[in-house]
């Protein structure tokens, strides 16, 4: 079940939901949900988990067994899998690993809200700038947050 909120603005209205990630059981986020965050009707994470799971499924199932691992784990220390940005300037912003793949998630934490893991966005490595994508990540976070009327 997606949860929603809106912002109204007379200049932009900024329609926010977290939705479940298809194939990731509830069994596997005791400790914490893992939500791909949706704004105005589009996510970039769900998107490329669908694109993924069509065209590389090796990648898939490593970040899913990421996604497995850290949701019922409160933090993960192996840099294989999760690695903080290193840019300072993009704050809080993380990202999963396919072990000795391509394929990486970014996402945020969100403890004030029932412990949850947004993935907001992804990256392929070796394609494209992966500081572009962090950066995407750290916008996405701010939008999200200041959505909640929360500081990021």
């Amino acid at each position: 079940m997606a949860k929603e909120r809106k912002n109204v603005n007379p200049k932009v209205d900024i329609k926010i939901k977290l939705l479940n990630i298809p194939g990731l059981d509830n069994d596997c986020q005791s400790h914490w949900k893992i939500r791909a965050l949706e704004i105005n009707g589009r996510s970039l994470a769900l998107a490329a988990l669908k694109r993924w799971q069509a065209r590389h499924q090796a990648e898939w199932k490593k970040i899913r067994k990421v996604m497995q691992i850290h949701g019922t784990q409160e933090e993960i220390k192996d840099g294989k899998k999760v690695k903080k940005s290193s840019n300072p300037d993009h704050g809080e912003v993380y990202e999963m690993r396919a072990d000795k793949g391509h394929a990486r998630l970014m996402f945020f934490y969100d403890s004030a809200e029932d412990s949850i893991i947004v993935c907001a966005n992804s990256h392929w490595k070796g394609k494209g700038s992966q500081d572009a994508d962090f950066a995407t990540c750290k916008r996405l976070k701010d939008i999200y947050f200041n959505n909640k009327g929360e500081k990021p």
